[in-house]
């Protein structure tokens, strides 16, 4: 007996087969439409028609301002995201018809979630504490207590804790 994805795959093509005289298999850059192979849009465009027997699929490039990164069989572009500045973010690369902007936070600042849609302020060591890692633009500063024998006085964003020193009589 067939394994159940395989015996669908079959009766599948079987049914196709009887209701169009065939069974119909695209390759990975088509789709089936109508009973026809039609050719996806290569990224950077969008679909305009399905292909019929008589004429290939109609694309068009992505307007100004929009994407499309994968081929597709899509209406409509994506539009590329927006840096909001108010919520601390600015372009660290600019979309094209292929591939969406991509924002960062301003200096100081990191990313407050993996989808980087708002900025938190880089938090500092405080007092007793000192710095394991610097703050990047995707995580925090990251702090540990100051072992026995080193000290931090201060708040910093940078600086370790320091040893002790020893004064002599």
């Amino acid at each position: 007996m067939l394994p159940l994805p395989q015996l669908c795959a079959l009766w599948g093509c079987l049914l196709t087969a009887v209701h169009l005289g065939q069974c119909v298999t695209c390759s990975d850059k088509q789709y089936l439409q109508g009973g026809e192979c039609c050719d996806l849009c290569q990224p950077g465009n969008r679909l305009v028609s399905h292909c019929t027997a008589l004429e290939k699929t109609q694309c068009q490039p992505c307007d100004s301002g929009e994407f499309s990164a994968h081929w597709n069989r899509e209406i409509r572009c994506h539009q590329h995201r927006h840096c909001e500045l108010n919520q601390g973010l600015q372009v660290k690369k600019e979309g094209t018809a292929v591939s969406d902007t991509v924002c960062t936070c301003k200096e100081g600042q990191h990313c407050a979630s993996k989808e980087c849609e708002t900025c938190a302020q880089h938090r500092p060591c405080g007092p007793g504490f000192g710095v394991v890692q610097m703050a990047t633009e995707t995580t925090d500063t990251v702090c540990q207590p100051c072992p026995v024998g080193f000290f931090s006085n201060g708040s910093s964003l940078f600086e370790k804790c320091h040893p002790w020193t020893s004064c002599e009589d």
